[in-house]
């Protein structure tokens, strides 16, 4: 096994360490994973390199007998303007703690185009919250775990439509746009989006994900 990989990806989640190391979580094509920074937030470190958000191409080295690889360089490929402003912050880092929770070696590719897409359009759009919605319910499609849509009912529940007054109400307006987002392209879906009713289907998102995936600890900023 090779002690050195190259790779590419996006910085999603940042946890400093006693003494100045911090472990960072990537979203990179291939999965996801996490790397030790040693000393990155000494003054004389990369902390600035190593910034949310940030689309890096890094090295790390896996020493035999240790859990995490340690990061060796970091070049940053690119970067989003305006995912620090409130609350594009806060859709930034649901979306990638998201895509961090699912993206497995097996779905990896599929969800990396719409992490990049997402994180654009939540920095540029005039309305993030379309963006997110749109986004996160595709991340969970590309995983496999989309509800199913095929039922009556107005209410999301469980992961499927129901006629009971239970789950997460869309209304007719809201399970109309979540088909739209789970089956039609990027363009006519985010279209669907701009007269759709979206705290609900962002609430709906949020539940379905819980049921899913588990707790995301970035839900508490939606």
């Amino acid at each position: 096994m090779d002690r050195y990989r190259t790779l590419e990806g996006l910085l999603i989640g940042r946890k400093p360490l006693p003494g100045g190391d911090v472990i960072l979580s990537f979203v990179t094509p291939e999965g996801a994973m996490q790397a030790v920074a040693r000393k990155a937030m000494r003054p004389t470190g990369r902390s600035g390199r190593l910034s949310l958000f940030h689309h890096l191409r890094f090295q790390v080295y896996q020493k035999p007998g240790n859990d995490l690889p340690t990061l060796t360089q970091a070049e940053l490929v690119g970067r989003l303007e305006g995912l620090e402003i409130p609350p594009r912050f806060a859709y930034a880092s649901y979306l990638g703690e998201l895509a961090f929770r699912l993206a497995s070696p097996e779905v990896a590719s599929r969800i990396w185009p719409i992490l990049i897409s997402g994180l654009r359009g939540i920095a540029k759009h005039a309305n993030s919250k379309v963006v997110l919605v749109w986004a996160g319910w595709r991340v969970l499609r590309a995983a496999g775990l989309q509800p199913n849509m095929s039922g009556q009912g107005f209410s999301l529940e469980e992961g499927r439509l129901t006629e009971e007054e239970r789950g997460v109400f869309l209304g007719s307006e809201g399970v109309q746009a979540l088909r739209a987002v789970l089956f039609l392209p990027g363009s006519e879906a985010v279209e669907a989006l701009e007269r759709a009713p979206l705290d609900r289907l962002l609430r709906a998102l949020k539940v379905h994900a819980d049921n899913t995936v588990g707790a995301l600890n970035s839900a508490a900023l939606l």
